[in-house]
């Protein structure tokens, strides 16, 4: 049975580091945030992560990409637990270091999508409003500006302090995957690797011609195999890690 990339993440933390503190209080959310980023950027980020987002209806805080700030760039990350895929683009403007990482459904990232004009170079402006008054106070408001063209439309974010739509700490994911090695001998999900070639890069797609890149981490203690690293020379800030697809005795016989 194929494990996922969190599980994993998971079991490696309980064996080697101590409990876990009580989570801290979150951050009171600002009154409004305004990201700019351009056109052709955010149509990149958007359609290499949500790929990668989950649709087990069961587990609806992972059918949303995740967006946060980070280093002067808006990141962007998905996962369905056997995959994360994450991208970012540069800012800008000198947006507020904090962002409430709203977690953006799937529908309404296609919705943006269709927004996105040829206007690569455009700036594209992202207002997101202050909460909604409860009952609906895990909810905020984003407004999409195209250059100097607006389009105003209430679309529904659900913040990462909404209980009831927990998404991953991917940060701990990413402390169990920091060694790389190149690509050994691994089975992996075809689809995985459908969905890494169709990458955007300046609202183009990636050349396929210069192929993917295959990477694996160092070998465990026990033996098993982790997550493979997809990454493509035609899009340097994209990256999928993926879990293999192990097979057991009953299978290969």
């Amino acid at each position: 049975m194929t494990a996922t990339i969190l599980e994993q993440a998971r079991a490696s933390l309980r064996a080697t580091t101590p409990a876990d503190p009580p989570p801290a209080a979150p951050a009171p959310a600002p009154a409004r945030v305004i990201l700019t980023v351009t056109v052709a950027g955010l149509f990149d980020v958007l359609t290499n992560t949500i790929r990668a987002a989950g649709t087990d209806i069961t587990l609806p805080g992972l059918s949303r990409v995740r967006l946060h700030l980070a280093d002067g760039r808006l990141h962007t990350t998905a996962t369905d637990r056997f995959r994360i895929h994450r991208d970012w683009t540069p800012l800008l403007d000198t947006t507020p270091a904090h962002l409430p990482d709203p977690l953006l459904p799937t529908s309404e990232v296609a919705t943006l999508r269709t927004l996105l004009p040829a206007l690569r170079e455009a700036p594209a402006t992202l207002t997101l409003g202050a909460p909604i008054p409860a009952p609906n106070d895990d909810l905020r408001e984003i407004r999409l500006t195209l250059g100097v063209r607006g389009f105003s439309n209430n679309l529904s974010l659900h913040s990462v302090v909404d209980p009831t739509l927990r998404f991953p700490d991917i940060a701990k994911t990413d402390a169990q995957l920091a060694r790389w090695n190149p690509a050994g001998t691994v089975r992996l999900n075809p689809g995985f690797l459908a969905d890494a070639a169709k990458l955007t890069h300046h609202g183009r797609p990636v050349s396929r011609h210069a192929g993917l890149t295959l990477r694996f981490r160092a070998d465990r203690p026990d033996r098993a195999l982790g997550a493979v690293r997809i990454t493509h020379p035609g899009r340097p800030s994209f990256t999928a890690d993926v879990m293999p697809i192990h097979i057991g005795d009953d299978d290969a016989a």
